[in-house]
């Protein structure tokens, strides 16, 4: 029975071997699985371990930019406060900037110059708008802008107005029954010494027709009016008093026997174009067109402005012959003149500048007359001072001996005599200045402008001068503007002892301006605009006509 039992198997036995097996391997396996998360874990202990010291590294890096910040921050305020200060100051100049582009704009105007030849002469260059005084700086209108047409040969000086865009003509059956009154960015008083001062003025006119004519056989349908309030029908040229275009002058109008091509009345557009050139009746001051009563007749009319080129000739060795002749070389002030109506002798005239020259007292004469045989000239100069030295002068009006170079300044004694010096200038400024007229470098008389006052210091001397002794005038003293001086000087031939008596006349009326100067030669003279000076015992009267520009 025990043998039986001891060859009886356990089952189960192989079973339970196999089973401790696989656990002590599942044990190692998760053991080592273990070891490998405490590595891990580890390893992300010490990561995080750096991480923190990382973080500390940031957060204290943080704090430092975050100081940095701060103070960028005072700095950025503090630059803000310091750019409101200086957009403050900013603005405080604009203001003044402001003030003085406004105070230079209203000095340009008081002294602007005559013409855009004027502004091409000083340098100019560039073409626009620009404030021109053709009547004279100071005197009569105000200043009026023109355009300046610098790329024309000689300049021009254009006058604009509200009417040079093309323009449909509204339809009205009559003749003239449209009308348009033309309205200039100037006066006609501006306008008229802008046309006495150039050498060449036009305005350009167009008509663009579809059925509709300038005029019909005798019947005028159109015209324009001149400044003298006038009609005229010519549309080209200087051709008053005849119905012509410049199709007709050149004789190539659509129709041969007709003067326009318009007063074909085609049943297609056509035109007429020109230049009107007469210079007494520019510029064109109203425009009149009709004929217009089918719905098929059609016009347009574009009128250009007043456009005047080059600067009136003059001689400034000789005498203008006439009222006229002065006006046209840039005179624009009433006064009496000297001009040379016969050879060998002056005669004293009343120009009124204000006057057209048609009108009966535009020139009135005094009866004054001047025999040419000793020295006479009347020396000017149309800009202002700005430095010292001998005074040069921009002409002559009157150089009779040429003993005057304007362009050096010295007079040069062509005869022995008595000479007589007349000198007037206007000073201005906040500095004194003063002119000394002195005979071959040695002073013989000065005059002196104070400070502060706009006056018009003037001198009268005689002078006993051999032949070649020199005469000048030297500023001395610098300013920062004096303003158009001018010398006007006579001379008389005969001998002239100090005792013997000078007597002074005025021609002029109340109206001028009168100054009592004492001479170098303790000789009273009155002096004014025009002065009659007699010699005692001479036959010939001896005339000093002072005039200003």
């Amino acid at each position: 029975m025990i043998q039986a039992l001891e060859s009886t198997p356990i089952h189960g036995r192989d079973n339970i071997g196999g089973t401790l097996d696989e656990m002590m391997l599942d044990l190692q396996t998760k053991a080592q699985e273990h070891a490998k998360q405490i590595e891990q874990l580890m390893t992300e202990i010490e990561n995080l371990r750096n991480d923190g010291k990382i973080l500390r590294d940031d957060n204290k890096k943080l704090k430092n930019n975050f100081e940095n910040i701060r103070k960028d921050h005072e700095n950025l305020k503090s630059s803000f406060q310091e750019h409101l200060r200086e957009r403050d100051k900013l603005k405080l100049q604009l203001n003044t900037t402001e003030g003085r582009l406004q105070y230079l704009e209203a000095i340009s105007l008081q002294i602007a110059p005559q013409t855009c030849q004027t502004l091409a002469d000083l340098g100019v260059t560039q073409t626009g708008k620009y404030f021109v005084d053709p009547d004279g700086v100071s005197i009569g209108d105000a200043p009026i802008k023109v355009l300046c047409d610098m790329e024309t040969d000689p300049v021009s000086t254009i006058v604009l107005h509200d009417s040079m865009a093309d323009t449909m003509i509204d339809p009205c059956a009559g003749p003239g029954c449209y009308r348009r009154k033309i309205k200039y960015d100037a006066s006609l008083k501006q306008m008229v010494a802008l046309i006495n001062q150039s050498t060449h003025c036009s305005q350009e006119i167009r008509f663009d027709c579809l059925s509709t004519a300038l005029s019909i056989g005798e019947r005028r349908q159109a015209w324009w009016v001149d400044r003298h309030g006038n009609p005229q029908d010519y549309w080209d040229g200087s051709n008053g008093e005849k119905h012509v275009c410049r199709c007709g002058l050149s004789n190539n109008c659509t129709d041969k026997a007709l003067s326009c091509n318009c007063d074909a009345k085609a049943p297609q557009w056509e035109s007429d174009s020109g230049a009107i050139i007469n210079r007494t009746s520019l510029p064109l001051t109203e425009l009149r067109f009709g004929g217009l009563q089918f719905a098929g007749q059609k016009a347009k009319y574009t009128l250009g402005g007043l456009a005047c080129r080059g600067k009136a000739s003059s001689s400034s060795e000789n005498p203008a012959e006439s009222c006229s002749s002065l006006r046209r070389t840039g005179n624009t002030r009433s006064g009496y003149y000297l001009i040379q109506k016969k050879n060998g002798r002056l005669d004293v005239v009343l120009c009124r500048m204000d006057f057209e020259d048609s009108d009966a007292g535009f020139q009135l004469d005094t009866g004054a007359r001047i025999i040419v045989k000793g020295v006479y000239f009347d020396a000017y100069l149309t800009s202002h001072l700005h430095k010292e030295g001998v005074i040069t002068f921009s002409g002559t009006v009157v150089n009779i001996g040429n003993g005057m170079v304007s362009s050096t300044g010295i007079f040069t004694a062509p005869l022995d005599g008595i000479y007589a010096f007349h000198f007037h200038y206007l000073g201005y400024g906040d500095v004194s200045t003063r002119v000394d007229l002195r005979r071959n470098r040695v002073i013989k008389g000065a005059m002196v402008a104070r400070p502060n006052e706009s006056e018009i210091p003037s001198q009268a001397i005689f002078l006993s001068l051999n032949l070649g002794d020199e005469i000048d005038w030297r500023r001395i003293i610098q300013l920062r503007r004096a303003s158009q001086p001018r010398l006007v000087f006579g001379t008389i031939v005969s001998e002239l002892e100090a005792s013997e008596p000078i007597e002074a006349r005025l021609l002029a009326d109340d109206s001028f301006p009168k100054r009592l100067a004492q001479t170098a030669m303790g000789v009273d003279c009155l002096l004014s605009q025009t002065e009659l000076i007699e010699e005692a015992g001479a036959e010939v009267v001896e005339l000093l006509a002072h005039t200003w520009r």
